[in-house]
Parts: structure tokens; sequence; C-alpha cells
């Protein structure tokens, strides 16, 4: 008995322990792509740039901005990030038949991505024509530029929510299909406590440890403390809401035995995964100071 006990830890552990790993290497990949996808387009207009975890410095050597660089290269990121979403949605699909801790990672780079997404259209209702407001990024300054009235911004902001709301709802299922047993999702206070395993509990420590691994060096950082708690918030807290959206919707869900992926390989902790969480902390923790991208 209490050697079953023990493997039923165990086994618990280790899926939260892979589904964490999963979702903070997808955290990190989509934060970077938004960024680094903005300069890379920056350097087609000839702009150096310095890339950071938290945003974007352009040098314009000489060059001056204009509608269409400006609507072009900051429009940039959050179009990557969707399409990188949308892919990852596209691969998960194509390939869930593979019991892969892999549909793991592109189940949370979908959710990620498109949380990322939807986040710009909030913080552009926020810094829209602010010009030295920390949300003044991303399309808060295509809005700006374009002159995009307050009213478009606000209607664009509802049909965010009503996404925010669909994906919550449609979010969940993909979760429970994880489970290698049917006795773990056949009624809803064990669908509840598999979700909270596999990705409520996964999404906090997750967040929790990205925030570790990003603190700044000096204390006189302080000014980037900030500006980094106003943009990760806004991206953390769309995820927490679309989670505790699928979270309420579990009372609405059947799960047949047939829609079981069955995932053991959630069952033992994959090293590997593991490994490139640590190794992708690192990397935000030494670039901080940014990662200079030169034509």
């Amino acid at each position: 008995m209490e050697r079953k006990q023990s493997e039923e830890w165990q086994s618990r552990a280790a899926r939260t322990l892979n589904s964490t790993a999963c979702f903070s290497l997808a955290y990190v990949l989509i934060t970077y792509l938004l960024w680094f996808a903005t300069g890379f387009i920056g350097k087609l207009y000839k702009l150096d740039s310095f890339v950071y975890y938290y945003g974007i410095k352009f040098l314009l050597n000489g060059h001056a901005w204009n509608k269409a660089k400006v609507t072009v290269v900051y429009s940039s990121g959050p179009v990557f990030v969707l399409l990188a979403a949308l892919l990852a949605l596209y691969l998960y699909v194509r390939g869930r038949h593979i019991r892969s801790i892999l549909n793991v990672f592109l189940l949370w780079v979908f959710i990620i991505g498109i949380s990322v997404f939807m986040s710009q259209f909030i913080m552009a209702a926020m810094g829209i024509r602010h010009y030295t407001s920390i949300y003044y990024q991303g399309l808060a300054v295509c809005f700006t530029w374009l002159k995009v009235p307050m009213f478009v911004v606000y209607v664009l902001n509802a049909i965010v929510l009503l996404l925010i709301i669909y994906a919550g709802v449609n979010c969940a299922r993909p979760f429970l299909q994880f489970s290698f047993s049917y006795s773990k999702v056949n009624n809803l206070v064990r669908r509840r406590k598999y979700f909270f395993e596999t990705a409520l509990v996964p999404f906090i420590v997750g967040s929790l440890a990205t925030v570790i691994a990003i603190f700044p060096k000096e204390l006189s950082a302080k000014n980037i403390l900030v500006l980094l708690g106003a943009t990760h918030i806004v991206y953390l807290a769309v995820i927490g809401v679309i989670l505790g959206i699928a979270w309420l919707s579990m009372a609405y869900i059947e799960m047949g035995k047939q829609e079981l992926g069955r995932y053991k390989t959630l069952q033992t902790p994959n090293v590997v995964a593991i490994v490139v969480m640590i190794v992708s902390w690192v990397i935000v923790y030494i670039t901080f100071r940014g990662i200079y991208l030169s034509n």
C-alpha cells in the first residue's frame, strides 16, 4: 500500500515537473521571439538594436521613423508570435497521437503565444499616445502612429476578451487528454485535480521561476523591474485568466476513454526538458543587459 502511494506521488510530481519545464521553455521562447522578430525586421531598415527579455531599444543610425516603417517593425513581433502559436497548434493537432512530451510543449507554446499576442492589444489600450508609458511598445506604437481612434482600440479589446473566453473554454480538454489512466479524469473532482497538477501548478511555479531568473544583478535597475513587472504581469494575467476559465469549464466537460492520449512519458521526469529549462533561465539571466543586433 505504501509502495503504491509512493509511486502515485512520484508520477504526479513527474508530470507536474515535466509540464513546468515545458511551460518555462515555451514562455522564454515566445518572449524572446517577440523582440527578436522586431529586431530582425528593424535590420531590414538598417536599424541596429538591443534586444532585451523585456523589450527592445533601436539605434536609428541617422535614419528616421515614418508611418510605414513603424507599422512594419513594431507589428512584426506580435505577428510572428501569433504565427508561432498557430504553427504550434497545427503541429500539436497533427502529432498528438505520438505520445511525446513535445506535445505538452507545443500546447504551452500555443497558449502562451496567443496570450502574448492578445496582451499586445490590452497594453495598446493603456499605452497608445502615452509616449513615456511603459506600455508604449509593440502595437501601442503602431496604433499611435496610425492615429487609430480609441473607440476602435476598445472594440478590438472587446474582441480580445471574447477570444480569451473561447480559448479558456477549449484549452482544458487537451490537458486532460494527456492522462495515462481514465480513472484520473472520470469525474469532475479528478479532472480538476489532474488539471491542477498538469496546468495550474506548472503555470504558477514556472512563472515564479522565470521571475527569479530575470531578477537584475543590480538594485539600480529599479526602472527595469517596473518595466518587467508591467509587461510580464499582463502576459501572465492573460494566461492565468485562460487557465482559470478552463478550470471552471470542466464542469461541462465529459471525457471518454477513447479520447485519452495515455501519455506514459509524463509519468517519469524528462531529464532533457529539465536541463534545457535550466539552461534557458541561465541564458535569460546572463543576457539581461541585452543582445546587440547590428547590420
